[in-house]
């Protein structure tokens, strides 16, 4: 009988595994019938990691006090059976032919999935508090508010956008340590015009021409001066917005089984 199992760097220790392995991961398969460790180090596992893996192997073995256990490192000393073994587990990451998924590590995969949902979603909640503008008091195609009001309205998009850039900023790092230039360019420009619409915003009461009949503590703004406001923040969201839902969808149709 053979048991599998991966090296959980974050707790140091090993938990079996039989579905699920990463290129980034370190794999001790357990041939019982013969008394033998194989263990195997993906190819972008890292030196550190592997030795932590290996100094944690005992620990493992102790699991097993009835067997007399000795450990084989060599792949070319594997056996066909277990070659077989860590080539099915590995299948459950391939995308088709030569395919394989980009991101290696469990941790990110998790991390991402949290992040790209809040990027998608942060932005449209943003644009639903800005669209708060048209239940304004309307006369004479005029928006009335108060200065109280217009400021709130102002900074609480001004904090969507701040976190929607703290987000995508994340996305980025994400992207850098698993190579993945998609992540990079599509939350890049997240950044950049998430950055662009909090300066744009930043202009505070000179984002509008007050209508004659404004005062210090009630602003008229015109309907069509709402609209058009609206329609360019609408539009420089769905530019990076639509990238990043098709990222969004094509991510979890890759990578639901190592989330949940």
């Amino acid at each position: 009988m053979l048991r599998t199992f991966i090296f959980d760097e974050s707790k140091s220790h090993w938990i079996e595994e039989e579905n699920n392995l990463l290129s980034h991961d370190i794999c001790a398969i357990l041939d019982e019938a013969n008394e033998i460790i194989y263990l195997w180090s993906g190819p972008k596992n890292k030196k550190g990691k592997f030795r932590k893996g290996y100094n944690q192997v005992k620990q493992l073995i102790s699991n097993f006090p009835e067997l007399n256990i000795q450990i084989v490192m060599s792949k070319k000393n594997f056996p066909i059976e277990i070659k077989n073994k860590i080539g099915v587990l590995l299948e459950t990451v391939n995308l088709g032919k030569n395919k394989i998924i980009k991101f290696s590590r469990f941790t990110t995969i998790r991390i991402y999935s949290i992040s790209i949902i809040a990027t998608v979603i942060l932005p449209i909640f943003s644009f639903i508090n800005l669209s708060t503008s048209l239940f304004w008091s309307l006369s004479n195609a005029n928006y009335r508010v108060s200065n109280t009001i217009y400021d709130i309205w102002i900074n609480n998009s001004k904090i969507f956008y701040f976190i929607i850039v703290i987000l995508f900023s994340i996305n980025i790092i994400i992207g850098l340590i698993e190579s993945e230039s998609q992540v990079i360019v599509f939350s890049l420009f997240g950044v950049i015009l998430s950055i662009g619409l909090i300066v744009f915003l930043n202009q505070g009461i000179f984002l509008f021409l007050f209508q004659e009949g404004s005062t210090l503590t009630n602003y008229l703004i015109s309907q069509k001066d709402i609209t058009l406001f609206l329609i360019q923040n609408l539009s420089v969201i769905l530019i990076y917005e639509i990238p990043n839902i098709y990222k969004l969808i094509s991510f979890f149709k890759t990578y639901r089984k190592f989330i949940f």
